[in-house]
């Protein structure tokens, strides 16, 4: 009850004092391309604000919390001088972090600066506020769209006196959404609204403002804005306008100038036609195309590309696509593709006979992958080799992010070696999926076909990481899984919220019976990644072949025996050992099924391991004791 009554007390006094003119409100967020909090924020809040767009003005700056991307063409590497300042002003220390008109969120009801906590209520309570200005504001483009035009009016509807030259009118250029095919920072965020870019005259001094106004008082002022050569799409340009007393800090009013069309503005959309997995080399390429531009388009010319070559004959457009209007453009066909994985691209030229005013939309790629020759098996992948995807292996990233299956060479399978393939669920936005393809094989010569990997996994709290492995016999167009873990299930270490690495005791031997495949001459494997924004996994020593694994028996175990064999409802592996070690015992169903598995310690010498099969179906069963050093098999008769 204390925070409400201070807000309204806050909200009467301000009343009193100006009582004037309803204020739009300015959001300011502070977030980062390689702020892992931030990424997971950020959709929810953009939510947020779209609702709020009828009292609430964003602007968000792109600051180098936890620490500034590498890449040059990142939005803060741009803008960077600007956004440095403007965290200084604010002492802005931590991201995400957010404040409205230029206050600390808990001044509007909120329990943090945390954006997490901004909602429509402290939204509409920062807007209730009322203002002593209103704001006039127009803009305009120049007849290249390289300038931008902003004149207006300030009137003061409200007596107000500031100190000094402390009262500051503000000019910031924002680009409402922008998308990058690749992110440009570690946190794997590539879609990023309301950024600032610009601010015009400058951000520090703005266009400066008389200290006292009486009522009815006016400012007049024309800001010539020169979009900057980094800007990636004219028609998503807006203006921001606000009224600053830096010796508060306080923003008394705002002004949105929204983007504007452009006269030509022909932008590739999205690509249809091209499957992620193809076994044809010849493809009919579909591409939409959107007019963003004011004038209707009666021509056009869309060139095709496959890996940056020209491929196949340009398709040209005549027709009449009104303004705002979609039209799907079927390409000619593209040939000769090179198996594995490739590119096609389409580019957007001579738009009405002429040149298109924003051509950063007129270029559009999609990936796709030409399966070719099935060699036999096995296959054996330790990750040794700098190459990766290694030879003949494919990568699948659907949405092109940062964070995918990568080589890395900190960590290797049961601390055998430094190498192996890593999966960022640290860094991978929630949802996000991606495929790691074994090389296309044939298992005509395999009569009991196997899969054996090493595993490492840690939790960053209980999030459901999920790593799936799938098999195909027809070229992708039906999918079985034949294993499946996530969560706690998939880990191999506790829980860790730093940036996991997994020690030599923190991996898992799994073994996964592919006899349903058996003589098949046409197999895909894929190991399936599915982020839950969790923490890191490791794979390791993969292995497909008729034999249990990569390594030999295991010279560790001298002895094991499984009793009572047969049972029904319990038996006990007995387990030798030479020396104490991990030891993992999974038992598979006759179509590779893992329906118990259980990694812990044991001793140098006997030791028992009770496994509960009053849930077993009748049947028989594969018993596989593994640790770093091989595996031994054993069959287990369950009747009932």
């Amino acid at each position: 009850m204390k925070k409400t009554t201070t807000l309204l007390g806050l909200m009467a006094l301000t009343t009193i004092g100006f009582a004037q003119s309803p204020r739009m409100s300015l959001y300011e967020e502070f977030t980062g391309e390689n702020c892992p909090p931030c990424a997971a924020t950020n959709p929810g809040l953009d939510v947020k604000l779209g609702v709020n767009s009828n009292n609430t003005i964003p602007i968000k700056w792109q600051s180098p919390i936890p620490s500034a991307p590498a890449l040059l063409t990142s939005l803060y590497q741009q803008n960077k001088t600007e956004i440095d300042a403007r965290d200084s002003y604010y002492s802005v220390s931590s991201a995400p972090s957010g404040r409205q008109d230029g206050q600390s969120q808990v001044v509007f009801g909120a329990t943090s600066d945390h954006p997490t906590y901004v909602s429509a209520t402290t939204l509409n309570a920062s807007a209730a506020v009322t203002s002593p200005f209103t704001i006039l504001m127009n803009r305009a483009w120049d007849p290249t769209f390289s300038t931008i035009t902003v004149t207006g009016t300030i009137v003061a509807t409200g007596a107000y006196s500031t100190t000094g030259t402390n009262l500051k009118f503000r000019l910031v250029m924002t680009e409402r959404f922008i998308y990058y095919a690749s992110a440009p920072g570690s946190n794997g965020e590539k879609e990023f609204h309301y950024v600032a870019r610009k601010s015009f005259p400058d951000l520090a001094n703005g266009t400066p403002m008389a200290p006292t106004f009486t009522v009815g008082q006016s400012q007049t002022f024309t800001v010539t804005c020169v979009l900057p050569s980094y800007i990636w799409d004219k028609s998503q340009v807006e203006m921001v306008g606000f009224i600053q007393d830096d010796a508060t800090k306080k923003v008394l009013q705002a002004k949105l100038g929204a983007a504007a069309p452009l006269t030509n503005d022909a932008a590739a959309s999205s690509i249809s036609g091209l499957t992620a997995l193809s076994c044809v080399t010849s493809l009919t390429p579909s591409v939409i195309v959107k007019n963003n531009g004011s004038n209707a388009i009666t021509s056009m010319t869309l060139s095709p590309y496959v890996n940056g070559v020209a491929n196949g004959a340009p398709k040209a457009y005549a027709g009449s696509l009104a303004a705002g209007a979609t039209a799907t453009i079927v390409m000619n066909p593209i040939t000769a593709l090179p198996s594995g994985s490739n590119t096609f691209s389409v580019n957007i030229n001579n738009v009405n006979g002429g040149v298109d005013n924003n051509n950063i939309n007129n270029n559009l790629t999609s990936p796709f992958v030409i399966v070719g020759t099935y060699a036999p098996a096995p296959i054996t992948q330790d990750f040794q080799t700098a190459t990766f995807p290694p030879t003949n292996w494919i990568l699948v990233n659907p949405d092109g992010g940062a964070a995918t299956w990568s080589r890395v060479t900190t960590a290797g399978g049961f601390g055998l070696s430094t190498s192996s393939s890593k999966y960022p669920f640290f860094t991978s936005p929630a949802g996000d999926m991606d495929d790691l393809y074994l090389p296309p094989m044939s298992l005509s010569a395999i009569t009991t076909p196997k899969l054996t990997f090493d595993v490492a996994y840690a939790q960053y709290s209980t999030e459901n990481d999920q790593l799936d492995v799938m098999v195909s016999t027809n070229c992708g167009s039906t999918w079985t899984n034949v294993y499946t873990k996530s969560g706690s299930t998939l880990s191999t270490a506790p829980a860790a919220t730093a940036n996991f690495v997994p020690t030599g005791s923190q991996w898992r031997k799994e073994i996964v019976n592919l006899s349903a495949f058996a003589s098949a001459s046409q197999v895909l494997v894929k190991f399936v990644a599915t982020s839950a924004y969790g923490n890191n996994m490791y794979i390791d020593n993969v292995n497909l072949s008729g034999n249990v694994g990569v390594y030999e028996a295991d010279k560790n175990v001298t002895s094991v025996d499984l009793y009572p064999n047969p049972t029904s409802n319990e038996t006990a592996v007995k387990i030798n050992l030479t020396e104490q070690s991990q030891v993992s015992i999974s038992i598979l169903n006759t179509v590779g099924q893992v329906v118990f598995q259980s990694t812990t310690t044991l001793n140098a010498g006997a030791n028992s391991v009770a496994v509960d099969t009053k849930n077993f179906a009748s049947g028989i069963y594969n018993v596989i004791i593994s640790s770093k050093n091989g595996a031994t098999t054993k069959k287990l008769s369950v009747t009932k």
